[in-house]
């Protein structure tokens, strides 16, 4: 078959996308022809020469902060590719110069609006063209099977981890027809019929899947000289307003020495790049398996640098953020969230803003660049638990090369989404910007007020 695989915006600008990468690999491996797209990348690198600050979308659009919820809102990435057709234009005449048999779109909840406006401009264009959007957007605790429902250019999306069940879909896809059920993937037929199957198993042994490949990617499209790479799959933690966990119903790692070997292996390929990033939820999932990875790097002298997200917990004390370091970790970001123990109780964050601010300052002394997140306007944040974030962000701003304030947005397929009023929240209105502009239902935390607390703590962390 061939196959074209398809990143659209919102994500990272620093790397290519490892989802791309490690399917890519998989399909390759099984004999499949595959071209990669990212219009994410595309897309950025186009606005930052033909867009400008008073575009609502623009460069600064990508930016981990406010100014990257434009994505959750469907107008403003409708009027960017109207106002911009002969951009989006030659993305799809490229997509569709292969003549792909199958296009796979990797989906997010910040790539979702531009995703579905880029594959109706497909089938528009093609109507044989079959289209299968994966990813975390479209498991069954996110949008599920109805997202086929309110789309009829969509054909099929993969409802589980792709590694495997993507293979057996071909085998039983031929084009012009609608495969019957298969495990793990929800179809429309020409009757937009919506036939699901049977539930596909996640992948126990990460250890079994080939190590990503980034042929189909230019390096120096992206801000970062990055390669990405995973430890883990899914996290340890249930964080209550969180839709990303559930996704990978637990928690599964690679060995040390697979991840090493992954290493030597991209090095050897692309030995102009010594930056890796870890692409998953945390990297300390397991501190058993990353002090023993970290000790086969320092062993093999292998000269890197890399980073990527923890939680905060106990054991990371200076002992092992000084041996990361000696392997090669230069950055760390933490998802903290608040400075209040009161919200991390509520979040079910299992430390206390006393515990996050002492790793920080550890992984600071260890000479690792700490990145932590503050969340605004959590449900349950009052002026008190409000100004314990402030105190905590004047405290701990010292031990910090940067500090993201995300505003609280409400995901689809999280816990607070699925128990509103056990936070508060009034019923969803569900207009376009609802993940924004959800109110508590006295009306003590609404979108106004989560952006003038925003605001606050801009000043103090400018």
């Amino acid at each position: 078959m061939k196959i074209a695989l398809v990143q659209c915006p919102s994500w990272t600008t620093e790397s290519p996308p490892y989802t791309l990468g490690l399917l890519s690999a998989i399909l390759r491996k099984a004999g499949h022809t595959v071209e990669c797209h990212d219009f994410n990348i595309k897309t950025f690198n186009y606005c930052k020469s033909h867009t400008s600050r008073k575009d609502r979308i623009n460069g600064d659009s990508w930016c981990m902060d406010h100014r990257g919820n434009i994505w959750y809102e469907e107008a403003p990435v409708t009027e960017f590719i109207n106002n911009h057709k002969g951009f989006i234009g030659s993305l799809i005449d490229n997509l569709l110069s292969a003549q792909p048999d199958i296009i796979g779109f990797s989906t997010q909840s910040t790539s979702r609006f531009f995703s579905l406006k880029i594959a109706s401009l497909v089938k528009e264009k093609d109507k044989s063209k079959f289209i299968i959007f994966g990813g975390p957007l479209v498991f069954p605790n996110c949008y599920g099977s109805d997202i086929l429902k309110d789309n009829c250019f969509l054909d099929a999306i993969s409802l589980a981890e792709a590694d495997e069940s993507f293979l057996e879909f071909i085998k039983v896809f031929r084009p012009g027809k609608v495969p019957v059920s298969v495990p793990g993937f929800a179809v429309q037929n020409t009757e937009r019929d919506i036939i699901v199957g049977d539930q596909a198993m996640p992948v126990s042994d990460l250890d079994k899947l080939p190590f990503a490949d980034y042929s189909g990617f230019n390096f120096g499209d992206y801000t970062k000289q990055l390669i990405p790479i995973t430890t883990s799959r899914g996290c340890v933690n249930r964080c209550t307003f969180c839709s990303e966990s559930p996704h990978w119903r637990r928690y599964r790692r690679r060995s040390a020495a697979n991840i090493l070997n992954e290493i030597k292996y991209q090095l050897d390929l692309y030995p102009q790049i010594d930056k890796f990033w870890f692409n998953d939820s945390l990297v300390n999932g397991d501190i058993k398996m990353l002090e023993e990875l970290c000790g086969l790097i320092i062993s093999a002298k292998i000269k890197i640098e890399w980073g990527g997200q923890a939680m905060i917990r106990p054991e990371m004390t200076p002992a092992l953020l000084n041996k990361m370091y000696s392997a090669g970790c230069r950055v760390i970001s933490y998802g903290i969230e608040s400075g209040s123990s009161r919200i991390l109780k509520l979040m079910r964050k299992p430390y206390t803003a006393e515990l996050a601010e002492q790793v920080v300052k550890n992984t600071f002394e260890a000479s690792i660049n700490a990145i932590f997140n503050i969340i605004t306007g959590f449900p349950g944040e009052d002026e008190m638990s409000f100004q314990e974030s402030k105190d905590f962000i004047r405290r701990c701003r010292k031990y910090a090369s940067h500090i993201e304030l995300p505003v609280y947005l409400l995901l689809k397929g999280s816990y607070i989404f699925s128990h509103l009023e056990e936070f508060g929240i009034a019923p969803i209105n569900f207009t376009e910007d609802w993940q924004l502009k959800w109110k508590t239902l006295d009306n003590s935390n609404t979108y106004e007020l989560r952006i003038e607390r925003l605001r606050q703590l801009q000043c103090m962390t400018a």
